[in-house]
């Protein structure tokens, strides 16, 4: 496994607790409405990429009832253990956690019907080669279904937590948001789909209200990707990021979390 994905593997582990403490308040709701988009079906196969706590995969789970089946794959050991559990609180036979690298995971005989990745595929080593990896675990005729932060998404709060973390370090470039930044529009992200040989692509948009505190802003800062923007830091360090962080969102009046999702599908 390459370093930079065992990395993210790592970040999100560690920051797993104060992640599902926001999957009743984001990533529940945004894995939802990906699942409405992807619409699987009664009795199909599924692939859940980046399953995170299952935010997507338990709703798909449920979808395809007892005849089908869900693959739910992450880096993150500390979230697969916690979807682990959920699946087993919701009585989900039908639905499996895998901790693995999902661009080296095999597809079952047959392909998967299903390829869904919510709020992942901008984390991949090499966004294109990878998401490129998941379309050709689809049979035939296939869906592929991405979602995406939309342009301008968790600006207040995102703008807050960078010039605080400047105030300790310089803000290092991140492949990330490079990546992310080609694909968070409507068009960019069904060109994007065209462009990997698939066809038929369909995005649609979604706007979540989310109330945003002090408490629940920094618990995403540490339970999210940007956990890794801290490590290294003296814990003085961090305190000092994290109040100046909240002295931020309460200049600008930040009180809530500005969602926007693009979640696309196109056929193999």
């Amino acid at each position: 496994m390459p370093a930079q994905q065992a990395a993210i593997g790592e970040v999100f582990s560690a920051g797993a607790e104060e992640f599902h403490r926001w999957s009743p308040l984001l990533w529940d709701p945004v894995g939802q409405a990906t699942v409405e988009v992807s619409a699987p079906a009664l009795g199909e196969r599924v692939l859940d990429a980046c399953c995170g706590a299952g935010a997507s995969a338990l709703p798909a789970a449920r979808a395809v009832g007892s005849d089908g089946l869900v693959d739910a794959v992450d880096l993150a050991g500390g979230l697969v253990a916690l979807g682990e559990r959920r699946a087993r609180q919701d009585e989900l036979s039908n639905l499996r956690f895998h901790e693995h690298d999902v661009t080296a995971w095999v597809a079952p005989d047959g392909g998967y019907d299903l390829v869904q990745c919510s709020l992942g595929v901008f984390f991949f080593p090499d966004m294109e080669r990878d998401t490129a990896k998941l379309a050709a675990l689809l049979r035939p005729g296939g869906r592929l279904a991405v979602t995406v932060w939309e342009k301008g998404a968790l600006g207040g709060w995102g703008q807050a937590f960078k010039g605080a973390v400047e105030t300790e370090r310089a803000w290092p470039g991140s492949s990330q948001s490079e990546q992310l930044a080609r694909i968070d529009t409507a068009d960019a992200l069904a060109a994007w789909l065209e462009g990997l040989g698939l066809s038929s692509p369909r995005v649609v948009r979604r706007e979540l209200a989310v109330p945003l505190t002090p408490a629940t802003a920094w618990d995403l800062a540490v339970g999210s990707g940007t956990r890794a923007l801290l490590h290294g830091l003296a814990p003085d360090a961090v305190d000092r990021v994290r109040a100046r962080f909240t002295a931020a969102l309460e200049a600008a009046a930040v009180t809530d979390l500005d969602v926007r999702i693009l979640t696309a599908t196109a056929v193999a």
